[in-house]
């Protein structure tokens, strides 16, 4: 166990505003926005010290703007791998690529970091912050009512009590929370194995990309690691292997050879060996009272695109401020807003990694014509699993909205493909914790009598100015970068034209 980090002692009985269950990337990361909002946060573990194995790895743009704002992004690439592409090979020599490079936003990549480093590096600002993590700590059940939250645990078998305003359930896919909660977690179980080896490479892995190779009984994908490490993994064949049979090395080697990839997919040295099962499921309530699940507690997807970890980052930061306003008195449904809107982010991400009649595809595009219909039809998965581009769907009544904004703003209703409209995320923007925020944008004329004096001016690109909704001149920016509203032109006159003002400037 890290000495650094507390147990809890059998006469522990302590207050806080916010208890998380779970430390994992998802609840660490919520408690490093607690604290970044100022909000006393306490984590509670299970296990003594952090997992070692490798689970998720991927860290998208979308994690990496969120990691930024909480200045740790450096930290977290430090210990991983920036990668550009996603390379798909076949056996009949097709190529097909995944592009990040071109996002919208200041880290078009994604990195490939281990979850126990990811999880180091949150627990230490966690703790640096003023957080309290307590390890060897083991939730049983909560009681929850109009006043707060009861919750009691077990250390080695003394009960302990922790008080707070309100409870998170991160604490994974077999979440006693949930299950304490009653709550239904429908899906699927995939009938294949997957296979997972981790180690040194027989051949060097390219630096800028990780790649997936796709045969006639399955495919893999191969991700480059830190120190020159890799891993393999991937539902290679429909065998299913008992779940608690050992897994040889000769085995892994023997079924991922049926690929026909050779020594591009074997290891010069193997580090680690195991086999899984995947399950796509989504809870059917995201929230009951004060309670709340997230991460890997209410979703769970394939593999594909490494979306798990940064799915649970974006519980976190939607979570984060909302909580900071409930806080603070606010009497808005904002756990309903985040039950409707992460239950259909995570329904939307559970969509782009469902691949498997894509690699179909591939692997019976032999010919020149249906080679660019599949690299047509990888269109967006760039911008998908960065998760940047999530799009909440407006409420109709402004139930996010803070208390001093003055009424009467137009609602623009969505157009499709536009990212700045009202539930979009305005790239890049990094809001004062726990408040909403009007950007003017440049070139345009606002309704003067409907902002609040203190306006900020939007820093956006021509592209990102071109999605706004016609005759928007400002918008109303919730504290997780999301649109809450955008504001017309003074009524009698034109709201003028911010792609063609940023033309004549040019």
């Amino acid at each position: 166990m890290n000495r650094n980090t507390p147990r809890a002692r059998a006469t522990d009985h302590h207050t806080t505003d916010i208890l998380v269950v779970g430390a994992g990337p998802t609840g660490l990361m919520l408690g490093c926005l607690l604290r970044h909002h100022g909000i006393p946060c306490t984590v509670i573990e299970q296990r003594d010290d952090i997992d070692p194995r490798t689970r998720a790895v991927m860290v998208h743009a979308a994690g990496l703007e969120i990691l930024d704002t909480l200045d740790l992004r450096t930290a977290v690439e430090n210990k991983g791998v920036r990668q550009t592409r996603i390379d798909f090979h076949t056996r009949h020599q097709a190529l097909f690529t995944v592009d990040f490079s071109g996002l919208d936003t200041a880290f078009p990549y994604y990195v490939n970091v281990p979850q126990p480093d990811v999880e180091a590096v949150l627990a230490e600002r966690f703790a640096a912050a003023g957080g309290r993590l307590l390890r060897g700590l083991r939730y049983t059940r909560h009681q929850d009512d109009e006043h707060g939250v009861t919750a009691e645990t077990d250390a080695a078998g003394t009960p302990h009590t922790i008080t707070a305003r309100h409870l998170v359930g991160a604490d994974g896919a077999s979440s006693a929370v949930r299950t304490a909660l009653g709550i239904n977690f429908p899906g699927i179980t995939y009938p294949m194995s997957y296979l997972l080896a981790e180690g040194a490479p027989l051949l060097p892995a390219d630096p800028h990309a990780s790649a997936m190779y796709i045969g006639p009984a399955g495919a893999v994908s191969l991700l480059p690691l830190p120190h020159g490490t890799v891993r393999i993994a991937g539902p290679v064949s429909a065998e299913s292997i008992d779940r608690d049979s050992e897994l040889s090395t000769q085995h892994f080697r023997e079924t991922v050879d049926t690929l026909g990839f050779g020594p591009a997919l074997r290891f010069e040295r193997v580090d680690r060996i195991a086999h899984y099962q995947v399950h796509e499921r989504l809870a059917e309530s995201f929230t009951r009272g004060r309670t709340v699940l997230a991460g890997d507690a209410a979703h769970l997807n394939a593999p594909a695109g490494g979306q798990a970890m940064n799915t649970g980052f974006g519980d976190a930061w939607a979570l984060a401020w909302r909580f900071a306003a409930l806080l603070n008195g606010s009497q808005a449904p904002l756990l309903a807003d985040y039950d409707r809107e992460r239950r259909a982010a995570a329904a939307q991400v559970a969509r782009s990694t469902s691949v498997l009649a894509l690699l179909d595809a591939m692997r019976r595009a032999t010919t020149t014509a249906a080679r660019n219909s599949v690299q047509e039809a990888l269109t967006g998965y760039a911008e998908a699993w960065s998760q940047l581009y999530l799009h909440y769907r407006p409420t109709h009544a402004p139930t996010t909205e803070p208390t001093d904004t003055t009424p009467g703003h137009l609602v623009l209703p969505p157009r499709a493909g536009h990212r700045l409209q009202p539930g979009a995320r305005v790239p890049g923007h990094r809001p004062e914790p726990g408040r909403h925020t009007w950007l003017h944008l440049p070139g345009a004329r606002p309704d003067d009598t409907l902002l609040p004096p203190h306006t900020h001016t939007a820093e956006l690109s021509p592209a990102q100015r071109a999605w706004l909704p016609a005759g928007a001149t400002a918008i109303l920016v919730r504290p997780d970068g999301h649109v809450a509203r955008t504001a017309p032109a003074p009524t009698g006159t034109t709201a003028g034209a911010p792609a063609e003002t940023e033309k004549e400037a040019a």
